[in-house]
C-alpha cells in the first residue's frame, strides 16, 4: 500500500497535501451536485452527514496519494508483486504500522456513515476489497503489490471498527443518527465515490500536479 521507496523519497508532507488537495477539488462540485440531487429526490441528508462525507472523501484521496497512485501521467503495466505472507511485516515494521494506521479511519467512517456497515464482517470485506483495488492499480507503475498489505490493511479497518464500536457507546444516539445516511444505499454510494476518486487520481490529477509541482 505505501508507495515504493523511490516515490516516498520524492514526496514530502507538503507534496502529499498538494497532491491530495489537487485531486479533492475535482470531487467537491460532484458531491455538491450529488447531495442536491438527493434533496430534489426527497432524500435530503443531514448537514452533519454531508460534512462527514466530504471529510471521508478527502481521506480516500489521502490514502491513494500516500500509495503513490497517479504519481505520474504515464501508465505502464510493470507489476512488482510479493506473495510471501508475513515476511514483509517483520522486515519492514514501520511500513506495517503505517499501513495499519492508514486504514483505521476507514473502519471508523463506514459504520458511522452507513447502517449497512454496522457489522465487522462488512467492514473487513470492504477494507480488503479497497486494499486489493489499490494493489491492482499499483501494478501500473505506481508502486509494488504485497499480500502483506492486504492482510494489514484489512486488520486496520477491523481495528477502526472496534474504535467505532467504543465511540458509538459513548456518543449520544441523536448525534449518531444525524451522521447516518437517509434512504441511500450505502454500498452503492461508497462504490461510486471510490470509482470516481480512482478515475481522478489516474487521469486528471497527474496533469494538474505536473503544472503545480513541475514534476512527473
Amino acid at each position: 500500500m505505501i508507495a515504493s521507496k523511490g516515490v516516498k523519497n520524492m514526496l514530502s508532507i507538503s507534496d502529499i497535501l498538494i497532491r491530495s488537495i489537487s485531486g479533492y477539488v475535482f470531487i467537491v462540485p460532484v458531491l455538491l451536485l450529488y447531495f442536491l440531487y438527493l434533496k430534489k429526490s426527497g432524500r435530503k441528508q443531514s448537514f452533519l452527514h454531508i460534512t462527514a462525507v466530504f471529510v471521508f472523501c478527502y481521506y480516500l484521496f489521502g490514502i491513494l496519494t500516500v500509495a503513490g497512485i497517479g504519481y505520474t501521467s504515464t501508465m505502464s503495466f510493470s507489476p512488482k508483486i510479493s506473495l510471501i505472507p508475513f515476511l514483509g511485516m517483520i522486515t519492514g515494521p514501520i511500513d506495517t504500522i503505517l499501513n495499519l494506521i492508514l486504514f483505521v479511519p476507514l473502519g471508523v467512517f463506514l459504520p458511522f456513515l452507513y447502517k449497512r456497515y454496522h457489522h465487522i464482517k462488512t467492514v473487513a470485506l470492504t477494507g480488503f476489497l479497497f486494499s486489493l483495488s489499490v494493489e491492482i492499480v499499483q501494478m501500473f507503475g505506481w508502486g509494488s503489490s504485497d499480500i502483506n498489505d492486504l492482510i494489514i490493511n484489512t486488520a486496520g479497518a477491523c481495528l477502526g471498527y472496534w474504535i467505532y464500536y467504543l465511540l458509538s457507546k459513548a456518543l449520544p444516539n441523536n448525534f449518531r443518527k444525524k451522521l447516518q445516511s437517509e434512504n441511500v444505499n450505502g454500498t452503492v454510494e461508497v462504490l461510486l465515490f471510490v470509482i470516481y476518486i480512482f478515475m481522478v487520481m489516474v487521469t486528471v490529477q497527474p496533469w494538474v500536479i505536473h503544472d503545480v509541482l513541475n514534476i512527473g
